[in-house]
């Protein structure tokens, strides 16, 4: 990723720039015409499950304590790879092996007796690596998690500790996590040794906000994006460590995080969710906006809201995003489902047995959505 040159743009190129983004807006504006129209046609939610979610499996946890996560990953055992699930518990993680027409068998716990567990951190392209994300209400430490064949006893690999604000796992075996200190802020890029430790580490030059958290952009190898607390995002150059760009969003919502964001055309599009968003007349609650945002001149163009379905209430809660698929738990308890390229909600899961979802997840070894309650139940889906 090439450092944006310094010199301001000529008037020609201005001028081009603001009919791209007159473009942009005209569009946006045309999508949400037609989104006031198709969500008072859209059916209630009963109508909207049939087909598109299908359950395929169901976990349950059996260690009494509250789930507060899930995550998929592979694991490799005599040359032969193969899907697992990852449960968190908030005092034990667990790995669960595939047995067979869709059949689950806990294989190996991890206890933690001092520190909760508040999330599973996903590193993808690895296998035979768990990493979690310990403290009470704020990240206080990152752990890997290790386990071998015939090794009953815990392994536990100490990675990070402090006032950790994010942390994300990223391709090429990384991982990149803030922290900070009275005084100031700290972003490193850690990278994993085969034995799971830490091998090597980068320092990112950080921003003066605080990052609360980080996406990789797709189509952009060398770029990283992080959300900050007064609802900027910062780019970074992850070759280099060199922090390029500030950029203001200004079409979006208060406290906005970023799920996910791509590189075309020269422009970044980021899919981002709004915990804070208030219900718009006449096409209801925005749960995940896709913008668009020019890196070398910082302007920025909300081209698509996706909002629940005629009827249907809540805020964004928590969720994932994976390819052109956004999934949410609402504050309602409900999960919902919005396919990105058609641009309204595909698919409701309401509670199940009177208990609210509380956390859901797409895999990463295949195209399910994995969705967990509190009790320890979770279940699989297939799209």
């Amino acid at each position: 990723m090439e450092e944006p040159p310094g010199k301001p743009l000529s008037c020609e190129e201005k001028e081009k720039l603001k009919e791209k983004l007159a473009f942009l807006k005209k569009e946006y504006s045309r999508t949400l015409a037609r989104l006031q129209t198709e969500t008072a046609d859209l059916p209630a939610l009963r109508s909207l499950n049939p087909g598109k979610l299908q359950l395929v499996s169901k976990l349950k946890n059996h260690s009494g304590s509250c789930s507060v996560d899930v995550s998929t990953m592979w694991w490799e055992t005599a040359g032969h790879k193969e899907p697992c699930i990852v449960t968190a518990c908030e005092y034990i993680v667990s790995l669960w092996k595939p047995l067979g027409a869709w059949q689950w068998k806990e294989v190996y716990t991890w206890h933690f007796r001092e520190i909760p567990v508040l999330q599973i951190i996903s590193v993808p392209d690895v296998c035979n690596l768990v990493c979690v994300a310990l403290g009470n209400l704020e990240i206080q430490e990152i752990r890997a998690l290790l386990c071998s064949s015939g090794d009953e006893n815990d392994k536990q690999l100490l990675l990070k500790s402090g006032n950790i604000k994010a942390v994300l796992g990223l391709r090429e075996r990384r991982l990149v996590s803030s922290s900070r200190t009275l005084c100031d802020q700290q972003v490193e890029i850690m990278t994993f040794a085969e034995d799971g430790g830490s091998r090597e580490k980068q320092c990112l030059m950080p921003p003066e906000e605080t990052i609360l958290t980080f996406a990789e952009v797709q189509g952009m190898q060398e770029a990283l994006l992080g959300t900050t607390i007064l609802n900027n995002i910062v780019i970074w150059n992850v070759k280099t460590g060199q922090l390029l760009r500030k950029l203001q969003v200004y079409d979006s919502h208060q406290s906005s995080v970023c799920h996910k964001a791509y590189s075309e055309m020269g422009l970044l599009f980021v899919v981002l969710s709004h915990p804070c968003a208030k219900e718009s007349e006449g096409l209801g609650s925005p749960v995940f906006q896709l913008m668009a945002i020019n890196p070398r001149t910082t302007l920025s163009a909300g081209l698509m809201l996706y909002c629940l379905p005629h009827g249907q209430t809540g805020r964004f809660l928590e969720g994932d995003v994976k390819g052109s698929f956004a999934a949410a738990v609402l504050t309602s308890g409900t999960v919902a489902v919005w396919d990105l390229h058609q641009g309204h909600c595909v698919a409701l899961l309401p509670p199940v047995s009177n208990q609210d979802w509380s956390f859901v997840k797409w895999s990463d070894t295949d195209f399910h959505l994995l969705a967990g309650q509190k009790d320890g139940n979770i279940f699989v889906y297939r799209y």
